[in-house]
């Protein structure tokens, strides 16, 4: 009877060890699928102006087959003058079609001084089929820096 006893809870003891175990490694897992996800940008400056691109979020929309997008900026005025930068002048490029800021967005655009920094997000209705793209700085229609861009699935 100890025998059967002390095996039991020799077992009990290893699936409780294990399934430890396995906790830890899923999270280790889940930590590095953020961390890989996570994009990084190189900062363009256009005019004077250091544009920097941050994180790209990925939501879904109220519209069937489509996901709102958002992408955090950031800009930096280098110039002797105050600018003005506002998400209408970025546009998403995939494949052969080109989407505009979404207009019902809480978009950034304000003019701003030298030495002062303008921060925000621009938001973009993309249909769910879009992974990847180039995110266009383009005012007045004038492309003047791009970034490659990857779309995460929505959360």
């Amino acid at each position: 009877m100890k025998k059967v006893l002390i095996a039991g809870v020799t077992a009990l003891t290893l699936v409780f060890v294990g399934a430890c175990g396995n906790t830890a490694d899923n999270q280790d897992k889940e930590t590095k699928t953020e961390e890989t996800a996570k994009q990084t940008f190189k900062t363009k400056t256009v005019n004077n102006i250091d544009m920097k691109i941050g994180d790209i979020k990925t939501t879904e929309s109220t519209k069937k087959g489509k996901n709102m997008v958002s992408i955090a900026m950031s800009f930096l005025n280098n110039d002797s003058a105050p600018v003005g930068v506002g998400a209408g002048d970025f546009k998403i490029k995939s494949g052969d079609k080109t989407y505009d800021v979404f207009p019902q967005g809480n978009n950034f655009g304000d003019e701003f001084k030298p030495n002062e920094k303008l921060a925000g997000k621009a938001y973009f209705e993309l249909p769910t089929s879009v992974k990847k793209g180039t995110l266009v700085y383009a005012p007045m229609d004038k492309e003047k820096a791009s970034w490659s861009i990857t779309i995460p699935e929505a959360k």
